[in-house]
């Protein structure tokens, strides 16, 4: 017996394809702003990060979609405004009022985020940016590590700290960091 020839596999539409389109489509509107990183830097670090959250949040138990939504998210302030400085605290607020624009707007369509979740991703985007400090939050640790690990992945000059993250989360996932290097 001869084996089934199947098309292309589709995704099923989610809440983290939506909302990525959307931030991307934001992205897009702000693009010529005056901004402290290039375009293609938040570009890139939006996608790229959503997908670390993925890996590192399987490896650590974690909800991967949630993961991958705040990976997207967590540098709004940064794609709004084109302004690093304080962009995860100026960026919670951001994130709530997405979210809850989404909920209004797609949330029948893809799936609604919860209060809960919401809170956990605007926690996680206020605090991201506090790299130095370790927490017991699971998931505000995941954003800081996939954040750590991006940059250090793309070659980004970074402190120690960002160093020190980017060895753990590639540990949780088997890879010793002098193989990359």
């Amino acid at each position: 017996m001869g084996e089934k020839e199947t098309g292309p596999v589709t995704l099923p539409n989610s809440r983290f394809e939506k909302i990525q389109e959307l931030v991307l489509e934001l992205l897009e509107l702000k693009k010529d702003i005056t901004r402290d990183q290039p375009y293609n830097w938040s570009l890139i670090h939006a996608i790229s990060c959503s997908q670390i959250c993925k890996i590192l949040a399987s490896a650590r138990g974690l909800d991967v979609e949630l993961a991958a939504i705040a990976g997207v998210i967590h540098d709004i302030a940064i794609i709004a405004t084109g302004k690093f400085d304080d962009h995860g605290p100026l960026g919670a607020p951001m994130v709530k009022d997405f979210l809850s624009c989404y909920n209004n707007d797609f949330g029948d369509q893809y799936g609604y985020i919860s209060e809960k979740e919401i809170s956990m991703i605007v926690q996680a985007t206020k605090n991201h940016t506090s790299k130095k400090n370790f927490t017991e939050n699971n998931f505000d640790e995941l954003i800081k590590d996939a954040d750590s690990l991006d940059r250090f992945l793309h070659g980004i000059q970074a402190h120690d700290f960002y160093f020190e993250r980017s060895e753990k989360a590639l540990k949780d996932i088997s890879i010793d960091i002098k193989d990359i290097l």
